[in-house]
């Protein structure tokens, strides 16, 4: 993509409205360009800012202070890591395929430490399907020596009912594929449980289920160890 980025395609793309061909194509044109990197991350802070403009209620008689993630959000830690991976190069090649990890890939999660965070935040059935699909195909792949892959699937947001034990199906599935895969680590974010718990949300999570505080913290932590990341 070598054209003029719009405004209307940076906002398509901060509300994951992009498909999978525009995405990959201006993912790689992000990557490349540090001046368009510096307008997405302001886009999405300013999209937080204006969710953030009705302050969730705490205590009676008050309101409680947001901390530092929940105050700028999602978008704006996904900035974040959108800067951490461009400099490090899991960026750039990540063809969004709907249900599989593209060939080239895996290929190259193999060659560079066989270690990979997925991360979803849609709670919809398709991207849940979708995450479960390119979790089982990881844990099923070997590295160049011959290693299974260390596999993360990190759920925040809404992605947290994939995790949850009051879908019966859905629980039978999980449990399954990590019984198949013990190399698979299922992972939820404790910030947007307690989320979920003020809105009258109660959250009970299947027994294979490790939660962390922050997924964001989580992924950026791996990232800093050379774990290649993908988003779902």
């Amino acid at each position: 993509m070598n054209r003029e980025v719009s405004d209307e395609l940076l906002n398509a793309f901060a509300d994951n409205e992009l498909d999978g061909a525009e995405k990959a194509e201006l993912l790689e044109q992000i990557a490349a360009d540090e001046r368009l990197r510096a307008k997405v991350c302001e886009t999405w802070h300013l999209k937080e800012l204006v969710r953030s403009a009705h302050p969730l209620v705490g205590k009676p008689g008050g309101r409680r202070k947001p901390d530092r993630w929940r105050m700028f959000g999602l978008p704006l830690a996904a900035c974040l890591l959108l800067m951490v991976g461009a400099g490090s190069g899991w960026l750039a090649h990540e063809q969004y395929d709907e249900s599989w990890i593209p060939g080239a890939e895996l290929r190259t999660i193999q060659a560079k430490g066989g270690r990979v965070v997925l991360h979803l935040v849609s709670g919809e059935p398709i991207e849940i399907d979708k995450a479960l699909r390119k979790a089982e195909q990881l844990a099923s792949a070997r590295d160049r020596e011959g290693g299974i892959l260390q596999v993360e699937l990190v759920a925040n947001g809404t992605g947290i009912r994939m995790l949850q034990s009051g879908n019966a199906q859905l629980a039978a599935r999980v449990a399954t594929i990590r019984a198949r895969h013990h190399n698979l680590k299922l992972i939820a974010c404790n910030e947007a449980m307690n989320r979920m718990r003020e809105r009258g949300v109660e959250v009970t999570l299947l027994p294979e289920v490790d939660v962390v505080p922050s997924a964001i913290e989580e992924i950026a932590t791996r990232l800093n160890q050379g774990w290649r990341y993908l988003q779902v």
